[in-house]
């Protein structure tokens, strides 16, 4: 099983049909910030009232600070054939003793509606539940974010509660869903994907 200590050597490739999941480097700085420089990538993430510039440099940050001290795990996700980035994944707010962290994840939006998000969580939810050993999974998602709510579903999780947030953008309180996957249900599923062809 992975612990924070083990990972303190480098992060292990993950890798599905389509996709390679790597550790991130300085030289992908470039073509993260290009996909974040995006108003529909980044409207759910950081919403704070500042310029989309400003924004995407302070998740940069985030993604750096947290990474360096292990409280979150990022992953490139890249193309198999072209090994191009087209998205990051991460387990966050690691909890390791309590084996428990939330999922985050973000996208070029020229890869969107291909089946990549779905790829890259189902392979990170393996990943989470066989070698860190975690009981529990956790999403965060704006209730107006829909295309996240379909996807949390078709990948096993479930809507367990509703929290109220103060967005700084819209100046207004927001609904913030929360999705939860245990390793029981995780397990149920993988063994209803293996005996229909498709994740029940």
């Amino acid at each position: 099983m992975f612990t924070k200590l083990a990972l303190r050597q480098g992060l292990p490739v993950l890798t599905s049909e389509r996709l390679r999941m790597r550790a991130l480097a300085p030289e992908d700085d470039e073509v993260i910030f290009q996909f974040l420089n995006d108003s529909e990538v980044i409207q759910y993430l950081n919403r704070v009232n500042l310029p989309t510039k400003i924004r995407a440099r302070r998740i940069m940050k985030e993604i750096r600070l947290s990474g360096a001290k292990l409280e979150s795990i990022h992953y490139g996700i890249c193309l198999q054939e072209s090994g191009h980035l087209i998205g990051v994944i991460s387990f966050q707010q690691w909890k390791e003793s309590q084996k428990q962290a939330q999922i985050g994840y973000m996208f070029n939006r020229a890869y969107w509606g291909q089946g990549y998000a779905a790829e890259a969580l189902e392979r990170l939810i393996r990943f989470g539940f066989e070698e860190f050993d975690f009981t529990q999974l956790e999403a965060r998602i704006h209730e107006q974010n829909d295309r996240s709510k379909k996807l949390l579903m078709r990948s096993g999780f479930t809507h367990k509660k509703t929290q109220q947030h103060f967005s700084l953008l819209q100046m207004q309180k927001q609904d913030i869903l929360v999705y939860e996957i245990d390793r029981e249900q995780y397990r149920h599923n993988r063994r209803g994907y293996h005996e229909s062809g498709k994740l029940v």
